[in-house]
């Protein structure tokens, strides 16, 4: 694992000054971070996921669709990870927490992973749409109506987290109580603290005490479908799948809503653009998912050999982070007319490859719903504190504020 750096090459632990990657996902100008990280290394620079535990970044759309789509070179299997394999990541690490290998199609690869995406993919394919459609109307009527007799609240906790956790709920099976503690604990981990591998090893446990239980006792949920589906060999593989379903499901939508939120509530602009009719929330809800991804950094690609990827040579064993939230605002990708941008369909916030986001339907028709919900009532909210007060959330993989105090007029 070595970079050149003043003609000589060193090894990635070497160099002394690597930015820290929950630094670059709350920058309070991520761009600019982007951009400084480019102008010094190129489109693929040496970052700390926990500091003293190096990654590359891939900055650049062609090196992010590179490590995204080639497989034979780039794994997701975190036993090809050098520093997991060789032992040198602390066993109750934060970066560990959210990195360690599990039962589930995310953390496999080749037929393997095919064969755990599968259900996955068939259960997403068929879901119900007008059964959700109901699930998130009525969650997000029940929670502005709390807001509203309060006079004002979090949009944030009591709405952009509080609907898709509910839903979740729903479509997993789960009683609302397992729900919001799995809500607390995703947060956790994905904070990277000295919690995180504590509460990662609750999450597993509470997951097994739900699939368990619903083995015991089938329903109409998708933790029951997945229990019931012959590509599953065991009901780790299912814990696995709900775990998976969850913590992207929920990452994705508190991320995507609550910046949308945001924006509406912020940036006058962007809001006068959506009201005024020249930008429709489906465009708007795009905008937001090219500019400011839920997920601005993907989980780690491991190198299978050595190889060179955008001018660095990248060592077999090494992690290399996709950064889509900088792969998406690459000048090489850009158009040279802003009005262009409205309605593009490059970007890879979904991902892209066999790891690739199957969501594609469910996850946009959630978030319409919790933001246009919050767009009938936005005119009688206002901000509780000044606009530069809003800050996102500490987290290395997921962007979005942090909390959105608002009252009633």
């Amino acid at each position: 694992m070595s970079v050149t750096a003043a003609g000589r090459a060193v090894r990635l632990e070497e160099v002394s000054d690597r930015t820290l990657l929950a630094d670059l996902a709350g920058a309070a100008d991520p761009r600019a971070a982007y951009e400084a990280l480019r102008s010094r290394w190129g489109n693929v620079a040496p970052v700390d996921l926990e500091p003293g535990v190096p990654a590359w970044l891939a900055l650049g759309y062609d090196e992010v669709t590179t490590v995204l789509r080639n497989e034979a070179l780039f794994a997701r299997d975190a036993r090809h990870w050098r520093y997991e394999a060789e032992r040198l990541v602390a066993w109750r690490s934060p970066a560990r927490a959210v990195l360690a290998q599990r039962d589930s199609a995310h953390d496999r690869d080749g037929e393997e992973h095919r064969r755990l995406r599968a259900p996955l993919a068939d259960l997403l394919a068929t879901l119900d749409e007008q059964r959700l459609t109901r699930t998130v109307t009525v969650a997000c009527r029940s929670a502005l109506d709390r807001l509203r007799a309060r006079g004002g609240g979090d949009l944030v906790a009591e709405y952009a987290a509080d609907v898709p956790v509910r839903v979740l709920a729903d479509l997993l099976g789960l009683n609302l109580a397992d729900a919001r503690r799995l809500h607390e604990l995703t947060v956790t981990v994905r904070a990277g603290t000295e919690g995180s591998y504590g509460a990662s090893v609750e999450m597993e446990n509470l997951l097994a005490n739900v699939v368990a239980g619903r083995r015991a006792e089938p329903g109409d949920d998708l933790t029951s479908a997945l229990l019931a589906h012959p590509a599953h060999a065991n009901d780790l593989e299912v814990m696995g799948a709900v775990g998976l379903l969850f913590r992207t499901a929920h990452d994705a939508e508190v991320a995507w809503c609550a910046t949308t939120i945001g924006r509406l509530l912020t940036d006058p602009g962007f809001a006068g653009r959506l009201h005024g009719g020249r930008l429709v929330l489906d465009d708007a809800l795009d905008e937001i998912a090219r500019t400011d991804p839920p997920l601005p950094h993907l989980l780690p690609r491991y190198a299978l050999s050595d190889s060179r990827v955008g001018g660095q040579p990248v060592a077999a064993g090494d992690a290399i982070v996709p950064a889509v939230a900088a792969a998406n605002l690459d000048r090489a990708v850009q158009a040279v007319d802003p009005w262009e941008q409205v309605d593009a369909r490059f970007h890879l916030t979904w991902g892209a490859g066999a790891h690739g986001c199957p969501a594609h339907r469910s996850a946009p028709l959630v978030t319409r719903l919790v933001v246009g919900h919050l767009l009938a009532v936005v005119a009688e909210l206002e901000l509780a504190v000044p606009a530069h007060d809003v800050v996102p959330v500490r987290s290395a993989w997921v962007r979005h504020p942090a909390a959105l105090p608002v009252r009633w007029r």
